[in-house]
């Protein structure tokens, strides 16, 4: 499953972190390292199992782990309506 940004939120990389602007409630979300890979894999339209690979590799975690990070990071940006 491939994910979109909806319209209205900004994001930038400052010092390997991701800051996500939502313009409508002017509100700023700041990720983690890794919420923030995940992020920059779903902005590019990565494939939602290729996240999984990709984190398990680039952090050296279990597949339940990297599966449950990128499941709970989805919950939340869905929750906030960054992504559909």
């Amino acid at each position: 499953m491939r994910y979109k940004i909806n319209k209205g939120y900004i994001s930038e990389q400052l010092d390997g972190k991701t800051v996500i602007f939502d313009s409508e409630e002017s509100v700023l979300y700041t990720f983690n390292e890794t919420a923030s890979y995940i992020f920059k894999k779903i902005k590019s339209q990565t494939d939602e199992n290729k996240i999984i690979e990709l984190v398990i590799k680039r952090y050296q975690i279990e597949p339940k782990k990297a599966k449950r990070d990128l499941r709970d990071l989805v919950v939340e940006l869905k929750k906030k309506k960054i992504i559909s």
